[in-house]
């Protein structure tokens, strides 16, 4: 009896032992870094606004899932992917180039944009409570995107078109931008999109109006699962909008704006093609003054994926 009982307990130590040692792989991911040894954007990084199409590379970080360590390396087989717009309707704006632009951001002075670098790292926002964004579909939700290392493609919507035709501000009202392509170089498999600072706000006389950009997937055959995200980043029953909760919206992440990570499901993905709004949330405000006319929603995106 006693013989039985020491196997027994030798047999669940291997066991626990084993599973335990499964638990603690290396989920390694690829990622986008630009650190000056590890670039994904060739350097020198170009500052905006601009619509040129971007390219960066990935590099793999080892378990990249929870960031316990940052190591980049080449990855065995080069991966790129290349972000574009297309079918802009709003193609004249003064000093904006288009109405969606890489590398711009609200405050240069009070009629223009300010030029930032394409790719960056500032977020604006520090995810203290590390519950946000998730670089690995199957890693631990909250964990593996560093706002500090990873950067991000800085996407801006401008309000100056609305503001020159008088938009309505309702908080039915929603104004389409164009489409956002991510083109990969490589079928790949159940890649993440990290999105960041979707929200923004004008504040006229004391009167506030927030306003959002809100992304609808068009790939065929695909769909989004969300991984982790503040909870103003919500998913439309059919799994491919990725909208903004009817609540007060800010460009804040932990409060106010949409921030988070999502899945694309499937393997063998190449092209993804999101159709890009800026919706209101109905305030009191309005898009800018006719001294004031540099208002916008500017965001982050980076991707990340399993090693592969």
């Amino acid at each position: 009896m006693l013989l039985k009982q020491t196997l027994t307990i030798r047999v669940c130590s291997l066991l626990m032992a084993c599973i335990t040692a499964q638990t603690t792989i290396a989920q390694n991911t690829l990622e986008f870094v630009q650190d000056g040894v590890n670039n994904s954007y060739r350097p020198p990084v170009p500052k905006g606004p601009t619509s040129i199409p971007q390219t960066l590379s990935f590099f793999v970080n080892n378990n990249g899932s929870k960031d316990e360590g940052i190591y980049f390396q080449k990855p065995q087989s080069d991966l790129t992917v290349t972000f574009s717009f297309d079918d802009q309707p709003y193609i004249t704006v003064p000093q904006h180039v288009t109405g969606m632009t890489f590398g711009a951001a609200s405050g240069a002075s009070a009629t223009q944009v300010k030029s930032v670098p394409v790719v960056n790292s500032n977020y604006y926002f520090e995810d203290s409570t590390r519950t946000l964004f998730t670089s690995h579909p199957k890693g631990e939700a909250g964990r593996g995107v560093n706002l500090y290392t990873n950067v991000g493609v800085q996407v801006f919507l401008s309000a100056k078109p609305l503001q020159a035709a008088n938009a309505s501000t309702a908080d039915t009202s929603r104004y389409y931008y164009g489409k956002l392509r991510l083109q990969f170089s490589r079928p790949v498999n159940n890649p993440v999109i990290t999105l960041a600072g979707l929200g923004a706000t004008t504040n006229f006389a004391n009167k506030r109006l927030g306003f959002t950009t809100e992304l609808e997937l068009q790939t065929p055959g695909r769909t989004l699962v969300k991984l982790s995200g503040s909870k103003e980043l919500i998913l439309d029953d059919s799994k491919t909008k990725i909208l903004h909760t009817k609540s007060t919206i800010t460009g804040n992440c932990g409060n106010g704006a949409a921030c988070g990570s999502l899945m694309v499901t499937g393997s063998d993905v190449t092209s993804l093609v999101f159709a890009v709004y800026l919706r209101t949330d109905g305030g009191p405000g309005v898009w800018g003054t006719p001294k004031v006319t540099n208002s916008g929603d500017m965001w982050h995106i980076t991707v990340s994926l399993p090693e592969q």
